[in-house]
């Protein structure tokens, strides 16, 4: 009897567990969409100007950023009623610790001024967003290695943009 009492109790405690965390994922504003149920089905990616010294970042933005739309759900449209264009102003690669007169820890940061023009003729522009966190890699090794890090680094920190723009676009917006 003694069993069945903590059988039952266990059971109970768990229920009211999983109770409080659903009511605290719904009281965070967290919360689970449909990609039907999108304001935006389709983007069309009308140009992205480089004014950074990174050569190719124009280039890596435009397929990352592709990428990042699917993931969302949304398509890349010639004929999409949403236009996106970006300029990439700044690219900061930054010494974060040097041991031994080298560097070994690097950061990198990525700045860009979005436009985004609606299906009603109007505009919305961001100016100035950022990766929302620090990309880093650490090398003390040849230039050969801390160049391949600084391209995978590179690439983190143009999804991280790409995620945040998008984030912008279909909750900041009003997208009818």
């Amino acid at each position: 009897m003694r069993v069945a009492n903590c059988k039952k109790l266990s059971r109970n405690l768990i229920f009211i567990i999983c109770i409080l965390q659903y009511s605290f994922l719904l009281s965070c504003g967290y919360a689970v969409h449909k990609t039907s149920g999108l304001p935006v089905k389709s983007v069309r990616i009308s140009g992205v100007e480089n004014h950074t010294f990174e050569p190719g970042l124009q280039d890596l933005f435009i397929n990352v950023f592709t990428e990042e739309l699917l993931r969302s759900g949304i398509s890349s449209s010639e004929t999409a009623k949403y236009v996106v264009s970006a300029v990439l102003t700044d690219y900061k690669l930054d010494t974060l610790s040097i041991k031994d007169d080298l560097s070994v820890e690097y950061s990198i940061q990525i700045v860009a001024d979005i436009t985004l023009r609606l299906p009603d003729g109007t505009t919305r522009e961001i100016k100035g967003i950022s990766s929302e966190f620090m990309e880093t890699f650490v090398s003390a090794d040849n230039i050969q290695a801390i160049q391949s890090q600084r391209e995978v680094a590179t690439e983190k920190a143009v999804r991280d943009l790409s995620q945040r723009i998008i984030a912008e676009m279909i909750y900041n917006t009003d997208l009818k």
